[in-house]
C-alpha cells in the first residue's frame, strides 16, 4: 500500500514536471534579446555633454547635518543658461529652496498635470581612486563624461529640462500643465521633497502621472537574463531603522562570564541572517518582473520563472540565497550597519547594540516587521526599538493607461526593448507623491551599462554622451503624447 502511494505520487510529480517543461519550451523570446542602442546623433551628444559637465561641476554634496543651501541656489543658478529658454517662459518657484518649474497650458488645461522629477543633490564623494576628479565634470575622447551625480541624477534632470528647452523652442504649446521638479534633500530623506508636495497640495494639485528616478534602461538587468529592458519601478519598499540592545552585568575581561550582550548580539544577527524572521511573497508586481524576464532567460531560469505556478512555493525559501537582490523583493530585510559596546578593550559591556537599517515589504509593513524582530529579538535577551520607520508605498498599476503611455514611447525610442516592472529594494523621493499621485513611476529613459549603474554612491561615476539624445527624445515624446490626450 505504501509502496503504492509513492509510486502514485512520483508519477503525479513526474507529471508535473513535464507540464512545467513543456509550457518552458513554449516561451519564445521577445525582441528584446536581440535589440541594439538606438543611433544616437553625435553633435547633439557632445552639446549635451557640455551642459551635463557644467552641472556636474557644481559641488551639491547633501548630508543630514548640512545647514548651508547656499551651494543648491548656485547650482539652479548655474542652469539658466544652460536652458535659457526654459528660465525664460516658465514660471519658476522655490519653496525650501527646491527647484519647481510649471509650464502652464495654453487655456483651460485638459486634464491632470505630468510631473518630471530628479534631484540635484549627491552623496560624497572621495578624491581617491577616481580616473576624473569627482567634480571636474571630465568629458573623455570618448565621450564618456566623469563626476558624481552623473547617473545618480543630475543625467536625468539634464535630459528633463532640455526636453522642455527643445520644445519651447519648437513652439509647442501644451493642452495641459507641465511641471519640472529637482530636490536637494534626497540622499538623506530630507524635506525637500516633503516641501514641493506641500507647495503641490496647498495650490490644490494632483498630478495624472509622475517619472522619478529608479528603473533605467540596461542590458542583462540579472544574471542569465539576455536582452536589453527598460526597467521601471512600480513598487517601492518602506524603510526604517531599529536599534537592538542588550544588557549585562559588566565586569573585567579576564574573567567573562557566558553568554553576555555583544555574544547574545552576534547569535541574534547571526539568527536572523541564516533564517529571516519575515515571511516572502510575490506581490504582483514581482511575478510580473519574472515573468517578462523569463522569456529571454537561459533555459532554467526560464524553466522555474515560467512556471511559478509550481515553484512559489520553493523560491520563497531560496530566492534570497541564490539572487539576494531578487529576495530582497519579496521579504522585508534587515540590515546590520552600525554597533556599539565598552569603552575599554579589557572592560565588559554592561550593554551592547546594534543598529539595522530594514526595508519593509508591502505584505509585512513596518509594524508588522518591527514585531516580527522583537519576537525573535526576545528569544536572545535582545530589546528592540523602533527609531524611526517609513511607510511601504502603494503599487503602481502596470496595467493602467500611464504605464501603458510608458511602454508605447519606449517602443518608439528603443525599438525592441522589453518594458518591465519591477520592485525597487532603495528608495526615491516618489515615495512622497503618493498624495497627489496615483501614478509614481520610477523610470529614467537613459541607457547605461552595469558597470555604469555599479558607480552610483561609488567611484568614478560616469555615463556616455551617446545615451543623452534618446534620453531627450523619451522626455519629449511622453510631454507631447501626455498633453495632447484628454484620457490616459
Amino acid at each position: 500500500m505504501i509502496a503504492k502511494i509513492i509510486l502514485i505520487a512520483l508519477a503525479v510529480l513526474l507529471g508535473l514536471l513535464l507540464i512545467a517543461l513543456v509550457r518552458a519550451l513554449c516561451i519564445r523570446p521577445t525582441a528584446a534579446q536581440n535589440a541594439r542602442s538606438p543611433e544616437s546623433d553625435p553633435v547633439r551628444a557632445g552639446d549635451y555633454a557640455r551642459k551635463l559637465s557644467v552641472m556636474l561641476q557644481q559641488e551639491t554634496v547633501s548630508t543630514r547635518d548640512e545647514t548651508d543651501f547656499a551651494k543648491y541656489r548656485a547650482f539652479q543658478e548655474a542652469l539658466k543658461p544652460l536652458f535659457p529658454l526654459v528660465f525664460a517662459h516658465c514660471e519658476i518657484y522655490h519653496p525650501m529652496d527646491q527647484l519647481i518649474i510649471r509650464y502652464p497650458a495654453v487655456g483651460t488645461p485638459k486634464g491632470e498635470p505630468i510631473l518630471l522629477m530628479s534631484h540635484h543633490d549627491v552623496v560624497p564623494a572621495v578624491s581617491e581612486g577616481w580616473t576624473h576628479p569627482p567634480f571636474s565634470g571630465h568629458i573623455d575622447e570618448d565621450g564618456v563624461i566623469w563626476g558624481r551625480g552623473a547617473v545618480d541624477t543630475k543625467c536625468d534632470l539634464m535630459c528633463e529640462l532640455q526636453a522642455l528647452e527643445e520644445l519651447i523652442a519648437a513652439g509647442w504649446k501644451p493642452e495641459k500643465d507641465v511641471y519640472i521638479t529637482s530636490s536637494c534633500t534626497e540622499e538623506w530623506g530630507g524635506p525637500g521633497a516633503p516641501a514641493i508636495v506641500q507647495w503641490l497640495k496647498d495650490r490644490g494639485v494632483h498630478l495624472g502621472m509622475l517619472m522619478d528616478e529608479g528603473g533605467m534602461v540596461l542590458e542583462a538587468p540579472l544574471a542569465g537574463v539576455h536582452g536589453r529592458y527598460c526597467m521601471v519601478g512600480c513598487l517601492e519598499k518602506g524603510s526604517g531603522s531599529v536599534k537592538l540592545t542588550a544588557r549585562g552585568k559588566g565586569g573585567h575581561a579576564s574573567a567573562p562570564a557566558p553568554n553576555g550582550p555583544l555574544v547574545r548580539l552576534g547569535k541574534l544577527m547571526a539568527d536572523i541572517e541564516k533564517h529571516p524572521p519575515f515571511h516572502a511573497e510575490f506581490h504582483p508586481v514581482v511575478r510580473e518582473m519574472f515573468r517578462r524576464l523569463s522569456r529571454n532567460a537561459d533555459f532554467g531560469i526560464r524553466f522555474i520563472f515560467g512556471n511559478m505556478w509550481l515553484f512559489e512555493g520553493l523560491l520563497k525559501k531560496i530566492l534570497g540565497k541564490l539572487v539576494p537582490i531578487a529576495g530582497a523583493m519579496i521579504r522585508t530585510t534587515c540590515a546590520f550597519t552600525m554597533a556599539g559596546g565598552s569603552s575599554a578593550s579589557n572592560v565588559l559591556p554592561r550593554e551592547a547594540y546594534v543598529v539595522a537599517n530594514m526595508r519593509f515589504a508591502l505584505h509585512q509593513d513596518e509594524k508588522a516587521s518591527v514585531e516580527a524582530l522583537r519576537r525573535r529579538a526576545a528569544k536572545f535577551d535582545v530589546e528592540v526599538e523602533d527609531l524611526r520607520h517609513e511607510i511601504p508605498c502603494p503599487a503602481v498599476d502596470y496595467t493602467a493607461g500611464p504605464f501603458a503611455l510608458l511602454e508605447e514611447i519606449a517602443a518608439e525610442i528603443y525599438p525592441g526593448y522589453d518594458v518591465v516592472p519591477y520592485a525597487m529594494t532603495g528608495g526615491t523621493d516618489a515615495r512622497m507623491f503618493t498624495d497627489v499621485c496615483d501614478h509614481c513611476l520610477r523610470f529614467a529613459p537613459i541607457e547605461i551599462t552595469q558597470a555604469q549603474y555599479a558607480s552610483i554612491h561609488s567611484r568614478n561615476e560616469c555615463i556616455d554622451a551617446r545615451a543623452l539624445p534618446p534620453g531627450v527624445d523619451y522626455f519629449k515624446r511622453i510631454l507631447q503624447e501626455y498633453c495632447s490626450r484628454t484620457a490616459i
